[in-house]
């Protein structure tokens, strides 16, 4: 007699095979695959881009090992109490990846320096919270003040300029048609929600599965392939119009080989180097809305600006005295690095940075740091008064 087989048992003897085979693929891959199995940024249905509360592990990027720990506010560091202590100052500091530097020791970076700095100076102490995350401009970090930083109620608020992509990426994030912090897009629906739940899952997929993490990264490099054959124009660089001529013995490389950007061309690229473009007019309302809602805040507004190892060498002119005038004209203290950087010797610039990479190393940290600390005492001093 023939025995019939439920449903249940089907299921089960197919699955069988099928996680058995899984499992004998994840082995392999974790055998003979380079596994890297942590990724600290998480999506953020607001911003995009956040770090994951509570991760941590060693993270690999260009050669560089680090070890990286995401406090449960999803900030890069030790946590800091939402409840301020009597009589210590507090500075928010905001940025992209030079501030956040995952590649540095928290105490090593910046905003580490400045604590250790500025407590050595200060009677009562001071507290530096890095709200800093890799791939953000103005727009998303104002949206960061908004989300996270003002319940700190921070006397001081840094925003760490950078100006590597900063403006593209204030740009990048309008013409996407993102929630807006000039409008106060705060409130977030269902779908997002679920939006973010499933990214994020993808997310625990890449840190605990191998297998998922090299089809994922194979599928990758297929997706961004044909997406740049299909970019709108307004994401396509500007190629130089010079032939480039490899020079190893030189490590900063020579402004002659810079892209040749155009006044009002479709991409978001030559924004950057005019003003009066849409990237900087977008830019400089982020600045005055950020002004406006740390002044609510109880707190006050600071800019400290910078570039990255290519910007002081290879691009054309950058109007670095136009921000600076900005600032001063809507009483925004400001602090401008790139022109000290720029004052740097070719020979002794480089070792500001990692190698192959562009951001800063311990030495640039530190150097960064040392400039502006006056800077920022003088700032806290103010705010005694």
């Amino acid at each position: 007699m023939t025995r019939k087989l439920s449903k249940k048992r089907i299921f089960i003897f197919a699955a069988i095979p099928i996680l058995l085979f899984l499992g004998i693929m994840e082995l392999g891959v974790r055998t003979f695959w380079e596994f890297a199995p942590n990724r600290v940024l998480c999506y953020d249905p607001i911003m995009g881009r956040s770090y994951c509360p509570g991760t941590k592990g060693f993270l690999t990027e260009n050669k560089v090992k680090m070890h990286v720990e995401v406090n449960a506010d999803g900030l890069l560091g030790k946590a800091y109490p939402v409840n301020r202590i009597p009589g210590k100052f507090r500075i928010a500091v905001l940025g992209d990846s030079f501030t956040s530097a995952e590649a540095a020791a928290p105490d090593k970076k910046f905003a580490g320096v400045w604590e250790k700095e500025l407590s050595s100076k200060t009677q009562a102490g001071v507290e530096v919270i890095n709200f800093g995350v890799g791939g953000t401009g103005t727009w998303q970090q104002s949206q960061m003040f908004h989300i996270k930083a003002r319940k700190y109620k921070p006397d001081l608020t840094v925003v760490a300029f950078c100006w590597c992509n900063d403006v593209g990426n204030n740009i990048d994030k309008f013409k996407s048609e993102d929630m807006s912090p000039l409008l106060d897009e705060y409130e977030v629906g269902w779908l997002k929600v679920l939006q973010a739940k499933r990214k994020n899952f993808n997310k625990w997929l890449w840190n605990n599965s191998a297998l998922y993490q090299f089809t994922r990264t194979k599928y990758n490099h297929l997706e961004h392939y044909f997406k740049r054959m299909f970019l709108p124009d307004y994401m396509k660089k500007v190629p130089s119009s010079e032939k480039k001529i490899s020079k190893p013995d030189k490590a900063v490389p020579d402004n002659k080989n810079s892209p040749k950007y155009l006044k009002d061309t479709a991409s978001i690229f030559d924004d950057l180097f005019f003003f009066d473009s849409e990237g900087w007019e977008l830019t400089r309302k982020l600045f005055v809305k950020l002004k406006q809602e740390v002044e609510l805040n109880g707190g006050k507004l600071a800019v400290i600006h910078f570039g990255g190892l290519h910007q002081y060498r290879n691009f054309p002119v950058l109007p670095v005295k136009q921000f600076d005038d900005f600032l001063e004209s809507q009483s925004i203290a400001h602090f401008n690095a790139f022109d000290l950087f720029m004052k740097i010797d070719d020979e002794f610039l480089s070792k500001n940075f990692i190698p192959n990479d562009g951001h800063f190393n311990e030495t640039g940290h530190r150097h960064l740091a040392e400039f502006s600390t006056k800077f920022l005492l003088d700032q806290l001093e103010k705010t005694k008064l």
